[in-house]
């Protein structure tokens, strides 16, 4: 009886044993839980691959993986390299240029904006392939009869069913950035109608755009929470963005400034951000400021500032609260410098005189600058605003303005486009359009 008793308590040691080294076997394939996401490797184990077929590539599940910065690099390439990003000047070679064809209540008016855009296609037809985003196959076939009805026999327009709202291409559609190998992504920039609210489908409408486009080139998207558009930002394709806190603090008010620079850098791949203040007095109602209208980047070292000249100062208070704005401007940008510690060339060019912050016939004040213009492949397409009847003193401004672009841009034609109908709307040439670099 003793001797069984043995045997069954010997039996049960070994039992016990038994169990004790399995579990503490598998525990050499379970992972710890890690609630605070610490020292997590960076590589999310549990995040899939996006198909590339899917028009929003984008994995709403994928976490950061350090819980006290949202804005942490998720991209990796291999085990361990973070990818790095550049984000091209517009000045640099380009494949194509996006637009989005209007919807009809942009032709409501008295001032309609369909010529404006078939102007615009008909002077990049020569240098570069424009794509045109539309509605149905329907509309492309009204575009394609109005083209050939202004006389059009180019062959450098390809049309594409996009989904969208606006026409501003600039603001919405894809910001292209090329990775340390070459290939392309998009930044997945957020849109919320210029911080002005109104309509949640506009939005959410408009906010798929750049995902369309990206889904159809398939190139990945750049995650990012970021409010952010394509006419608040401007790079000289070396490291270096220009944007104004007027936009960039009014889109992101929950971020700080450091918050926000940290994360244009992440996404754009640029190393130095000059904060201008703010942009045109007469642009704060529509968008609280865009670069676009009043600085650009004419080559890695060169930038072009808009001046509201001595005698256009008083026409009224917002002329005046420009004037004074520009010359804030222009003092933190003779005080700048690139990537590489070094000054820029800052030439002035003039809001068009005797013209500024006029209204039209409808009694409205458009938003004009030289500087909405759009450059490409061997061409500047500028906005232009002299007609008969108007002054010589803008005709004469407008010839200046000519010979500044021809400077800046060698070898490139500059093909004036009479785009006010567009000013009318808010934006102009550049806001309509969004190159694709090479």
């Amino acid at each position: 009886m003793k001797k069984r008793n043995i045997n069954i308590l010997l039996i049960s040691l070994s039992i016990l044993i038994l169990i004790t080294a399995g579990a503490l076997n598998l525990g050499q394939y379970i992972k710890p839980k890690n609630p605070d996401n610490k020292n997590l490797d960076s590589k999310n184990p549990d995040f899939k691959k996006p198909d590339s077929k899917s028009p929003d590539i984008k994995n709403p599940d994928f976490k950061s993986p350090d819980s006290k910065n949202p804005y942490s690099k998720l991209e990796y390439q291999g085990e361990s390299s973070p990818v790095t990003y550049r984000f091209p000047g517009e000045f640099e070679n380009q494949q194509a240029i996006w637009m989005q064809w209007p919807s009809q209540i942009y032709n409501e008016s008295s001032h309609p904006v369909n010529p404006v855009m078939i102007n615009i296609i008909k002077a990049f037809d020569p240098y570069i392939r424009v794509n045109v985003a539309s509605q149905d196959t329907d509309e492309i076939v009204s575009i394609e009869n109005m083209l050939k009805q202004s006389g059009y026999t180019g062959s450098n327009v390809h049309f594409y069913v996009v989904k969208h709202l606006s026409i501003w291409a600039r603001d919405v559609g894809p910001i292209f950035v090329k990775d340390s190998n070459n290939k392309f992504h998009v930044v997945d920039f957020v849109f919320n109608n210029y911080s002005r609210g109104g309509s949640q489908y506009y939005i959410d409408i408009e906010n798929q755009v750049h995902k369309q486009i990206a889904n159809l080139y398939g190139y990945p998207l750049i995650s990012t929470n970021l409010i952010s558009e394509g006419g608040a930002i401007e790079s000289n394709g070396k490291g270096t963005l220009m944007l104004t806190e007027s936009v960039a603090l009014k889109r992101n008010s929950k971020l700080t400034k450091q918050e926000i620079e940290n994360e244009y850098k992440r996404v754009l791949g640029v190393s130095k951000i000059i904060w201008l203040k703010k942009g045109l007095a007469e642009d704060d109602s529509i968008t609280t400021g865009h670069i676009n209208e009043i600085a650009r980047f004419a080559n890695p070292d060169t930038i072009l500032l808009a001046q509201v000249l001595p005698a256009d100062r008083y026409t009224n208070s917002d002329s005046n609260e420009s004037y004074l704005r520009l010359e804030e401007n222009y003092d933190i940008l003779q005080n700048a410098t690139d990537q590489d510690g070094k000054s820029f060339k800052i030439i002035r060019v003039p809001m068009p005189p005797t013209i500024y912050q006029k209204p039209v016939e409808t009694g409205k004040i458009p938003v004009r600058s030289y500087l909405n213009y759009a450059v490409t492949n061997n061409a500047v397409l500028m906005q232009t605003y002299w007609r008969p009847g108007r002054s010589d003193t803008l005709k004469a401004a407008e010839d200046d303005v000519k010979a500044i672009l021809e400077g800046v841009f060698p070898g490139r034609d500059i093909v004036g486009i009479d785009s006010e109908a567009l000013n009318l709307w808010g934006g102009g040439i550049h806001c309509v359009t969004q190159h694709m670099p090479e």
